[in-house]
């Protein structure tokens, strides 16, 4: 009899946060370094004159449209997430602020509707999931008329800035990112996907974030593991999953 998903995702959940929250590397943040540092600047998306504007699905509409467990094969899916609001992540620099959002599922400023939930990659025995075994954290975010592209650009812009690395303080700890990476997607109407390296006190630790929409939803996730080195491109069969279930 398979174990329930809830029961195995517990170490699993809180390794993930630990590596997203506690393994990135930098010294003690705080204070005021760590004050009046969250702005973002936001692109204008023009909207396509032929196109009718887009209505936002309420909260029970995304959370309908949500993945949830049996959706995925070769996932486990639960409720949760990393537990961080936008305003506990401070950014060295405010072009930043959008893509180290991102990082934590954090969705845009002009989100109508958010809903989130956590999915564990299955090991390919079959067994539960350990710590080394990737963990995503996803929300859905519902936008009115054209802001999802506004939000997707956003995140663009700010990854583009920001390639180079950033710090940021969360938790009143500051961290620090070596490099913002492009990675191939394909999903949804429009995606955009990045590799994350953290310092780790040897080789970079990494993680990945994806971000893409269906209509006026946005999904944002990040995926993180405990295996060295991390994980390289995102769960390409859960954001498949999340897609469909916007169609």
């Amino acid at each position: 009899m398979r174990t329930p998903v809830r029961a195995v995702t517990v170490t699993t959940t809180a390794v993930a946060f630990a590596l997203l929250v506690t393994a990135c590397g930098g010294g003690q943040g705080g204070g005021d370094q760590a004050k009046g540092r969250s702005g973002e600047s936001t692109p204008s998306v023009s909207a396509t004159p032929s196109a009718p504007p887009r209505k936002a699905l309420t909260l029970p509409e995304l959370e309908e449209a949500m993945v949830g467990q049996g959706d995925v094969k070769g996932y486990g899916v639960e409720e949760g997430d990393p537990g961080i609001s936008s305003a506990g992540v401070i950014v060295d620099q405010d072009a930043c602020k959008p893509i180290a959002d991102a990082l934590y599922s954090i969705p845009h400023h002009l989100a109508f509707a958010t809903a989130g939930t956590m999915a564990a990659e299955m090991p390919r025995s079959g067994g539960a999931p350990g710590q080394e075994d990737p963990v995503t954290f996803l929300t859905l975010s519902s936008y009115e008329g054209n802001s999802a592209d506004e939000a997707l650009s956003s995140v663009k812009t700010s990854a583009s800035a920001c390639r180079n690395g950033f710090t940021f303080t969360v938790s009143d700890e500051m961290r620090r990112v070596l490099t913002v990476a492009p990675v191939q997607l394909s999903v949804g109407d429009e995606a955009l996907a990045w590799r994350i390296a953290f310092p780790t006190g040897g080789a970079p630790h990494h993680a990945t974030v994806a971000v893409f929409r269906k209509g006026g939803t946005v999904a944002v996730a990040s995926t993180t593991s405990g295996a060295p080195g991390g994980i390289a491109t995102p769960p390409q069969a859960l954001l498949d999953a999340q897609a469909a279930k916007l169609s």
